[in-house]
């Protein structure tokens, strides 16, 4: 063991001779040893300085968000005001959105956020451009509330509706000129915010007036001015419709009609009995009627009855806008007696426009006490209350007939078209009219229908269309109803609605109750969908 414990201690010394002995016989193995020292104290070196080993982890990259993390919208017909909502699959980043958010046309705009940061509400602080295209877009790079950006822009597409449009017409009119006693019909093609129609429409020359719905469809979008006097002749007219607003509140942009008042002097149309009737009731009413509105003092000047050459004392009124004088004797009207009715050319219209020419009209009383009320020798076919004349929708016309005759007599028809507690007014139901019917009412319902149209005022006025069809008294009135769907289920509809007007004393409600009527022609037509309703209320 000493032994070995001293070739131990020896052996550096010997190594260091051995190599010394080496050095001195050779340069090339000085360089090798040289070398190998050096590699040793290297190693010796790196493995002295290294530093305690550590774990390592991956960290979580920041991904974008894909495009299946939003919807893109497309919409037609979008309302001005109608907020567009934007739907993501993760909570967003408010502030980053808001900043990446554009709006095309350039708007301000409200964002309304739901609690969970995935629906985003966008909606004008006015209204959108009515007709546009727009755009709203989210760009690239908005954060969700983890820090994941979009990789491509969020978008909404929508095109908003139309703006509300409008139209006016004269509704008499002869020639290319409008009559002195024309009312105005102002249509819009959207439902329109009713009061403020109502200080919108004003004529310039001004003319007081007043402002009603003419539409008994639910849109109530078609409104008629009528002037409170007759219009002056020969002037030039302007129908200003100005500060209308939509069902949106959005101002529509005004309307202007140019319209010039007839020259054309006052003429009579007719006399009532008609001239040369025979057998007329001593007790009947006598009237004329006249082209234009006329002046009261003079024209009731001018007018003279006579019977058997000895003059007529009476009383005098007048009738729709002072177009129909009526004459109402103090008397009897002698028995089997030629009685003459005279206007002469004292007689002026409204304008101060002298009557073209005098005229007369001679009828002979009969000669008992019995005789037609009117002088009217003309007979009237009337029906007991079934259609007539072929109409394609007669029983839906007996139907209507039905419900107009209960409300007329007391009753009041319920939402499912049944009478409730019939009867109590002491007033006669209506009669229908056979000529009437499919004469008028039924052909004018199918002018409506096939037109796409709802107006009182095409080819002229109720009245018009009466006397063509040979009824020519004055006393008549007109009700339309426009409607889409069932035919039945529309005319109760209407009627319904005519009901309805009750409380205020609407027009409808007026000519379905007023006793002075006592036949009505009714004409229903469908086509396309639309139903139309004519009723044409009558007395001889």
């Amino acid at each position: 063991m000493r032994q070995a414990a001293n070739a131990l201690l020896a052996a550096p010394i010997f190594v260091a001779a051995t190599f010394g002995a080496l050095l001195r016989r050779s340069s090339r193995a000085r360089v090798g040893v040289v070398f190998s020292l050096a590699v040793l104290l290297g190693y010796g070196a790196l493995s002295a300085g290294r530093p305690e080993p550590i774990a390592a982890t991956a960290g979580v990259p920041i991904l974008p968000l894909t495009e299946a993390s939003f919807e893109t919208v497309f919409a037609t017909d979008t309302g001005l005001t109608e907020p567009v909502t934007l739907h993501f699959s993760a909570p967003m980043d408010a502030a980053s959105v808001a900043s990446s958010l554009t709006v095309q046309p350039a708007m301000p705009v409200d964002l309304v956020w739901a609690p969970d940061g995935t629906s985003l509400q966008i909606a004008p602080r006015s209204h959108w451009a009515p007709g546009v295209l727009h755009t709203i877009t989210v760009q690239a790079g908005a954060l969700a509330r983890t820090g994941q950006p979009l990789a491509r822009s969020a978008r909404a597409i929508f095109l908003t509706r139309g703006q509300t449009r409008g139209t006016a017409v004269a509704t008499e009119m002869l020639g290319s000129s409008a009559t002195l006693t024309t009312s105005f019909a102002v249509t819009f093609a959207r439902p329109v915010d009713a009061a403020s129609v109502q200080t919108a429409i004003h004529l310039d020359p001004p003319t007081p007036g007043v402002v009603r719905s003419s539409s008994p469809t639910v849109a109530q979008n078609r409104y008629t001015f009528q002037p409170l006097r007759p219009l002056l002749p020969n002037v030039a007219y302007r129908l200003i419709v100005s500060g209308v607003r939509d069902s949106d509140g959005i101002p529509l942009d005004p309307i202007q009609l140019a319209v010039q008042t007839t020259t054309t002097a006052p003429g009579v149309v007719r006399f009532r009995p008609r001239d040369e009737a025979s057998g007329v009731g001593r007790a009947s009413v006598l009237s004329v009627r006249f082209t234009q509105a006329m002046d009261r003092r003079s024209t009731a000047r001018a007018f003279s009855v006579t019977a058997a050459g000895k003059a007529v004392s009476g009383t005098v009124r007048w009738m729709e806008h002072d177009t129909v004088l009526v004459f109402t004797p103090a008397a009897a009207l002698p028995a089997g007696k030629a009685v003459t009715m005279t206007v002469s050319t004292v007689a002026r219209n409204t304008a101060g426009v002298p009557l073209a020419a005098a005229a007369t009209g001679v009828f002979k009383t009969a000669s008992t006490a019995s005789g037609t009320a009117s002088g009217d020798t003309r007979t009237v076919s009337i029906t007991g209350g079934k259609a007539v004349g072929g109409g394609s929708w007669g029983a839906v016309e007996t139907y209507y007939l039905g419900l107009m005759n209960c409300t007329r007599t007391g009753g009041w028809v319920t939402s499912s078209g049944a009478c409730s507690s019939p009867g109590g007014r002491n007033v006669a139901p209506l009669k229908l009219d056979a000529g009437i019917s499919s004469k008028v009412s039924r052909p004018y319902a199918k002018r409506l229908a096939v037109g796409a149209d709802c107006s009182h005022f095409i080819g002229g006025n109720p009245g018009d269309r009466l006397r063509r069809a040979g009824y020519t008294s004055y006393r008549w009135a007109e009700n339309i109803g426009c409607r889409s769907g069932n035919p039945r289920a529309a005319v109760l509809a209407t009627h319904l609605f005519y009901q309805s007007e009750k409380s205020y004393g609407g027009g409808h409600y007026v000519n379905l109750m007023n006793s002075m009527y006592d036949r009505v022609g009714i004409g229903v037509w469908v086509s396309g969908g639309r139903v139309r309703l004519v009723i044409d209320f009558y007395h001889p």
